[in-house]
């Protein structure tokens, strides 16, 4: 949960009607979110009920108590006083409205973001009313929609999609494009002169595939006559995964050079799910004029909750932003209670499934769990890391987290084989002191989310080499003492122990499942894999 210095008199609800569905309520002078896929173990999952009533628990409210439910959804557009699976309740109508689906994603952006005046870029697959790019103006709190795709033009030759088609070339889903990002570095750029895109003289982009799904890239590489291996081979497609990755920078990168050279506004803001692109990410400061950066940490569709609340937030303050977003952790802290039964078996508070009741382990509360666990790591063990409230968004920083120490380089595939079971050309993620960023990477700017990639300095090759992909690079999350608490003083005993200030961070959860959420939801997998040793709270648990 997220404490703010403005006291909201009003309560307001944020769901999202779509895949990652979830809810966010902002009350009083607080917040709290979560996606419901955290809760009903369906990754992706669409849904809303499960995530409100978690929220309306936790804030110990009734859902009586609410002033305003915003929604959204993508594709069809919503009606204005859309109730969804809340019309039984006998809530009042006129407590309800709906937001459009890039709109929300803008507000989820530039409302956490510490800009009075920005552009805001939102890309993804598909928004509402045929929206898969749309660009805004934001001053003094006002959001204005300065452009974006031509909505005649098909959605499939949008941006999102065009990516999308290509993951699915390569025999991933539209939901793994992360896989596709991860390859792309192992591939080179046979066709330079092939283009993927272009752009017209109002910043509208078209791809140059034709088709949907799959068949729009075996289209487009047939007529150009591309030999990217044979489809759905993984690996064997690098190529094919270096040309999408290496023509979606291009093409936006351009994009935000001539609205730039339009506007002058230094400050950018950007939001949807083509934004989880790291690699992209980090070249926009790199090759742009612009000065200063914000993602939020759940930039993709588990921000629409988010973005909706901040609608409608707005619509009562006009004149307060919620100020920066310090840090993701927007879930509920579980009590000692909650562990203990767990630990203890008792099953008053959680149904344990056999995995748990079966397994033998034993469990200790430690004066310094920081210290413990950080000698631990150094040792060459793989650790659950279980603290405070879950991260909001895709990414897991330091409340549900997998960790190990970034060395030897063998630990990543020790990681993969144990406990992740991922692709072995997928990397794995560095957590660092802030303080030492630059001394590790060629990196400036903070990365509190986990959403820029960054050139490992040569000198630390050899001290971090199981955090860095083939090209030398680490997808970079920095870590500091107000922000992260607890896990910065973890990483800090590490840094006293070893020398080395940084931890290898991968999320609380096996290759297709969600990340977890309960003490309960982490205790069944670390029953169900080779995991070393699991913390929750003050506990350290091992197996016998």
């Amino acid at each position: 949960m997220l404490e703010f210095k403005f006291n909201s008199k009003k309560t307001i609800v944020g769901f999202n009607t779509g895949h990652h569905g979830g809810c966010c309520i902002i009350h009083k002078n607080k917040i709290i979110a979560i996606a419901e896929e955290r809760l009903n173990r369906k990754k992706y999952s669409e849904g809303y009920l499960y995530s409100l009533f978690y929220c309306l628990k936790e804030l110990n409210i009734s859902i009586y108590d609410i002033d305003l439910f915003v929604s959204s959804s993508y594709h069809k557009e919503l009606p204005k006083k859309f109730q969804g699976d809340l019309n039984l309740l006998g809530l009042d109508k006129n407590k309800f409205i709906s937001v459009d689906h890039h709109l929300s994603h803008a507000y989820s952006s530039y409302f956490l973001s510490s800009f009075n005046d920005a552009i805001i870029i939102v890309i993804d697959g598909l928004g509402n009313n045929f929206d898969t790019e749309s660009y805004y103006l934001a001053k003094n709190n006002l959001i204005k929609k300065i452009g974006g795709n031509n909505t005649s033009r098909s959605i499939y030759k949008g941006i999102g999609r065009t990516y999308e088609t290509f993951t699915n070339f390569c025999g991933w889903s539209a939901q793994e494009a992360g896989k596709t990002m991860g390859l792309a570095s192992y591939g080179k750029d046979k066709y330079p002169k092939i283009q993927l895109y272009s752009m017209n003289k109002k910043e509208q982009i078209e791809s140059l595939v034709e088709g949907k799904y799959y068949q729009a890239s075996l289209n487009f590489i047939k007529e150009k006559r591309l030999n990217f291996g044979k489809p759905f081979s993984s690996y064997s497609n690098k190529n094919a995964a270096y040309f999408v990755q290496n023509r979606t920078e291009k093409i936006i990168i351009e994009l935000i050079n001539r609205l730039y050279k339009k506007y002058k506004v230094e400050n950018l803001c950007l939001a949807g799910g083509v934004f989880l692109n790291s690699i992209l990410n980090q070249k926009i400061l790199d090759q742009t004029e612009i000065k200063n950066l914000f993602i939020p940490a759940c930039c993709d569709d588990t921000g629409q909750a988010f973005g909706n609340a901040l609608y409608g937030f707005h619509k009562y303050y006009k004149n307060n932003k919620i100020y920066a977003l310090p840090h993701s952790y927007l879930g509920r802290e579980y009590t000692e209670e909650e562990i203990l039964d767990v630990l203890n078996k008792e099953q008053n508070i959680f149904v344990l499934p056999y995995e748990v009741k079966s397994k033998s382990f034993k469990f200790k509360k430690c004066k310094d769990i920081c210290k413990e666990t950080a000698e631990l790591l150094v040792k060459g063990n793989i650790i659950g890391w279980f603290q405070g409230g879950s991260e909001i968004g895709p990414r897991a920083l330091g409340h549900r987290s997998i960790l190990c120490a970034p060395f030897p380089i063998k630990m990543k595939q020790i990681l993969n084989s144990k406990i992740k079971h991922r692709e072995a050309f997928r990397p794995f993620a560095p957590s660092i002191l802030k303080n030492y960023l630059s001394e590790y990477f060629e990196m400036e700017n903070d990365s509190p989310f986990m959403l820029r990639v960054a050139k490992t300095k040569k000198p630390m090759w050899n001290k971090v080499p199981a955090i860095m992909h083939i090209d030398k690079t680490a997808r970079v999350q920095t870590v500091t003492s107000k922000n992260n608490g607890i896990y910065y003083k973890l990483i800090k005993n590490f840094y006293k122990i070893s020398g080395i200030p940084l931890v290898l961070n991968t999320s609380f959860n096996n290759s297709g499942e969600p990340i977890v959420e309960t003490p309960k939801d982490a205790m069944v997998m670390f029953c169900k894999t080779q995991m070393d040793y699991l913390v929750m709270g003050d506990y350290l648990i091992w197996k016998e």
